[in-house]
């Protein structure tokens, strides 16, 4: 098995084992060794040293920082790449709550320590000094079948391992193995002791690093986990219209929707992306509400915006990004709508106002394809339209060409008139798709909106 060792971390190999310590590179950079990929990340596992032996032998190379004292880590900037160097360390449960362990730095093998890790692909270390793979719980095996799996029951000590495989399923695998989803079933109850910050933060590698975010929801269902989120279980007892959904019920189009927008989400501004995801997952939650007998979902956007803020509020306090995830939800229908419509280009106007064209352009298009025999490929007419207005309009709102200070010199006074004025004055810019101030000014005194001279 082949791996480049930078020259500093060579060396610094070589000096832990000439004071008694081996090293090992652990976690996801051995299952990058084994796909042939560049390593994004440089974790090693020390052991035989103590956290202040290690520490003082990097000095050498740099300025180590112990950013985790009571969990043996220290970060090294080096070769111009990022290490992080840890002890094995032991955590035992001493409370309900997700920080309550007790944490011990015993003398341990790296199986034992390995014994302790979550799934049996991450159990899996390299011998950097004898470049070997030990495999002590058959992580290669299931690595190369896709297959999550617990390394040992040592698993349920944190539960927050459900929904790192919520996560890594779509990214390292295919399928979890069927007794680490009864193990999970089991654990449910514990979901109520993570942290919000954490439990946002498992959301967030989903929906930005998983190509088949879909696989993260399904097996939310498939360990029963989803009922923690019951803006998305609701989806799963909601029924569509055969003709206009053929692929099943909301929950069934929401995964395949989700899959639209993994694909489509590095097209659109960075600041963006994050909301747009969260906006798709979220962006048919109010048909929960508002399906008839008929399968008709009148005003499920507007419905949905609760319900998108009841699950925002509940992961994370990021106001601007709920806000643009709400909006998401409020008008991911309004391209079709206008399209369908052929609305006057005031419309558009206002659309884009609320909440620029290009993003609910792609949040139309990802949910068009949300359905069986619907492609990304296909043409989408109203997302089409979009972006076509969006080229014109541009990233900001629709500037106001009249101004308080134009007022001002027409003879008003500082005051209420003044703002009353100036939205009326930016309706009818709008609506008349008037494109110059001084033809504004002209139809505002033609409409007794403003007085003549």
């Amino acid at each position: 098995m082949a791996i480049e060792i930078p020259s500093n971390l060579e060396k610094i190999v070589r000096d832990i084992e000439s004071i008694g310590g081996r090293s090992y590179l652990v976690g996801g950079a051995v299952i990058d060794i084994i796909q042939e990929r560049k390593l994004k990340e440089w974790d090693i596992e020390v052991y035989k040293l103590s956290i202040h032996q290690l520490e003082d032998l990097l000095k050498n190379y740099g300025s180590p920082n112990l950013v985790g004292k009571s969990f043996g880590i220290i970060k090294l900037r080096a070769d111009g790449n990022d290490y992080d160097f840890n002890i094995p360390r032991k955590e035992s449960r001493i409370g309900i709550n997700h920080k309550n362990f007790k944490v011990e730095f015993p003398d341990m093998t790296p199986e034992e320590a390995a014994y302790r890790r979550d799934l049996t692909i991450n159990s899996m270390f390299f011998d950097l000094i004898n470049k070997i793979l030990l495999d002590p719980y058959h992580g290669l095996e299931d690595l190369k079948q896709g297959i999550l799996r617990h390394t040992s029951d040592k698993f349920t000590e944190d539960p927050l391992r459900v929904l790192r495989i919520m996560q890594l399923l779509p990214r390292k695998g295919r399928r979890v193995a069927d007794e680490t989803i009864e193990l999970c079933k089991k654990m449910i109850d514990e979901h109520n002791y993570l942290p919000k910050e954490r439990i946002f933060e498992e959301w967030n590698k989903l929906l930005m690093k998983a190509n088949n975010p879909s696989l993260g929801l399904q097996f939310l269902e498939d360990c029963s986990w989803i009922k923690h989120y019951p803006e998305l279980d609701a989806l799963r007892f909601v029924e569509q219209n055969p003709d206009w959904h053929p692929e099943g019920n909301v929950f069934d189009h929401t995964k395949l929707v989700l899959d639209n927008a993994a694909i489509l989400r590095n097209m659109l501004p960075e600041e963006w992306q994050l909301s747009f995801m969260y906006g798709l997952l979220l962006h048919d939650v109010g048909k929960a509400v508002t399906t008839s007998e008929e399968l008709t979902s009148y005003g499920h956007n507007k419905a949905g915006v609760p319900l998108a803020e009841g699950f925002m509020k509940r992961i994370t306090d990021d106001a601007k990004l709920s806000q643009r995830v709400f909006d998401i939800v409020r008008y991911h229908m309004h391209p079709g709508l206008l399209y369908n419509s052929n609305a006057k280009e005031s419309a558009w106007k206002r659309l884009h106002n609320k909440i620029p064209l290009n993003i609910i352009g792609y949040v139309s298009k990802a949910d068009a394809a949300g359905r069986q025999k619907r492609s990304l490929k296909d043409s989408y007419p109203p997302s089409n339209k979009t972006f076509e207005l969006f080229e014109i309009y541009g990233q900001d709102k629709i500037p106001m060409l009249l101004m308080g200070r134009d007022l001002l010199k027409l003879g008003y006074e500082p005051g209420r008139i003044i703002g009353e004025i100036l939205k009326q004055a930016y309706e009818l810019q709008i609506e008349e798709d008037i494109q110059d101030k001084e033809t504004l000014i002209k139809e505002l005194k033609s409409n007794g909106i403003i007085k003549n001279e």
